[in-house]
């Protein structure tokens, strides 16, 4: 009857398997040294994702701002006069204190509560990790890279609200809401909790 005893090995190997399970998770989102912009701006990348999930009001204080422009040989502009960003022709200018109204872009809310993708791809990963076919770290990563991949997917399926009219114009002509430096985008990435490292 030696051979109905379940491999103590085995059992051994599962029941570690499970309670690693039980243990490990994927926590997906901007981590503090993704956190600082290229172009310098304060409230960085978790401040500004935060802004548009919810939306809300920003009080800009007076400034100066400068116009760069170019200005032919002759004394007249070229260019039709437009803003140049190599130009030969510099005046300053104030700006007013004003308030700008930031709509609500949901990225992540958006992302989660469409479907129960995740919790599916939590289970497919759980069964593999119980049949022995990857390990749990294996298993989180994968996780955490599907839901960045779904994240960062969501930036441009059409569902954000468009840009204000200045903004299609400070952009060039393009509508891409929250991807106009790709700092965001970029910034968003998962750490899986049985290793803790960004990914």
């Amino acid at each position: 009857m030696m051979g109905d005893r379940p491999d103590t090995a085995k059992v051994k190997a599962l029941l570690h398997s499970m309670v690693t399970l039980k243990q490990a998770g994927v926590k997906v989102g901007i981590p503090k040294e993704n956190n600082p912009r290229k172009d310098g701006l304060p409230l960085g990348n978790a401040g500004l994702m935060q802004l548009h999930e919810y939306g809300g009001d920003v009080h800009i204080p007076e400034h100066t701002v400068s116009i760069t422009r170019r200005i032919r040989a002759d004394g007249t502009f070229a260019y039709s006069g437009q803003f140049r960003k190599n130009g030969n022709f510099q005046t300053f200018h104030q700006v007013p204190a004003h308030t700008v109204r930031i709509p609500e872009r949901s990225i992540f809310r958006y992302t989660f509560h469409q479907n129960d993708y995740f919790r599916k791809e939590m289970a497919v990963r759980a069964t593999a990790v119980l049949n022995g076919t990857i390990t749990v770290d294996e298993a989180m990563t994968l996780v955490g890279s599907r839901v960045r991949r779904k994240l960062r997917a969501s930036f441009a399926d059409g569902h954000l609200k468009p840009n204000e009219d200045w903004a299609i114009r400070e952009k060039g002509g393009k509508d891409e809401p929250l991807i106009a430096s790709r700092d965001m985008y970029e910034s968003i990435t998962f750490i899986t909790d049985t290793g803790g490292t960004s990914k």
